[in-house]
């Protein structure tokens, strides 16, 4: 056995570095199965998962190369007397070194999560995390498209995160009713309506407040222009939430008589 690890035969040689390197894959696997079975998938185990997994690569390149005659004393000697040989590969790797650090940062003070709906003012994009390695950040964004940002770029960015502290989320429902209409009877309905939806959450401090405030927030050229929020535990279930509540206003305009304001019922009212 002592006389196959020295060798200098060729086939040996060429056996032992495919050996060290199928060991590595099984050991790039292996600990991949064993993170993924014990991992809560944070962004800060994701960033150190890719670490070790380029680590464990780095480690058995090196011992295959190691196998090889007199390599240890090749690179020496190129490291040693080639100076520019050195800068041009320092040079090379600044960026890469940039996006490393840049992803360090990341995953340490976490201005954000995996699963976290982000907006990035500067780009104009908005999406959800789904992954950060040591060199980008995988953005999806609604249209289930990947985008691939530089984590120095990502460090730049200035970002807008739904999920960052406070979860709930909120949009405003606006509705314009005719002056004819009863302007009470309107906003209870509105409040009601948001109030009664499974999906809305009770953000009051106190109690005695209402539940559902409904703001007149305009008496504008068309009519009376009424303001709510709706509230829901994430931005994520919002939009369809704020869907079933319009629907829902409109269903119980119609048995109220309460008419939505526009251009045409003001024009049929002046020609009245």
């Amino acid at each position: 056995m002592q006389d196959l690890l020295h060798s200098t035969s060729y086939i040996w040689i060429t056996a032992r570095v495919t050996l060290t390197l199928l060991a590595t894959i099984l050991a790039i696997k292996t600990f991949r199965i064993i993170w993924r079975r014990y991992s809560k998938g944070t962004i800060h185990q994701k960033f150190i998962k890719n670490v070790l997994s380029i680590l464990i690569w780095l480690i058995g390149i090196l011992v295959a190369l190691n196998w090889l005659p007199n390599f240890s004393d090749a690179a020496t000697a190129v490291l040693a007397g080639s100076g520019l040989v050195v800068l041009t590969i320092g040079l090379a790797a600044q960026e890469s070194l940039g996006n490393a650090f840049s992803g360090l940062f990341i995953s340490m003070f976490k201005p954000f999560e995996v699963g976290d709906r982000v907006h990035l003012t500067n780009a104009d994009i908005t999406g959800f995390i789904e992954d950060i390695t040591i060199r980008h950040t995988v953005l999806r964004t609604f249209m289930n498209s990947r985008i691939i940002i530089p984590n120095s770029v990502m460090n730049k960015e200035l970002i807008e995160n739904a999920n960052f502290v406070n979860p709930q989320a909120s949009n405003f429902i606006d509705v314009t009713i005719t002056y004819d209409s009863n302007v009470t009877i309107a906003c209870e309905i509105i409040a009601d309506t948001i109030g009664n939806h499974p999906d809305f959450v009770d953000t009051r401090t106190q109690q005695s407040a209402n539940k559902v405030p409904v703001f007149v927030r305009a008496l504008g050229l068309y009519g009376i222009e009424l303001r709510a929020s709706m509230w829901t535990a994430t931005i994520a279930n919002n939009f369809a939430a704020c869907s079933d509540v319009r629907k829902g206003i409109l269903q119980e305009f119609e048995k109220a008589d309460i008419r939505i304001a526009s251009s045409k019922i003001i024009d049929a009212l002046i020609q009245q």
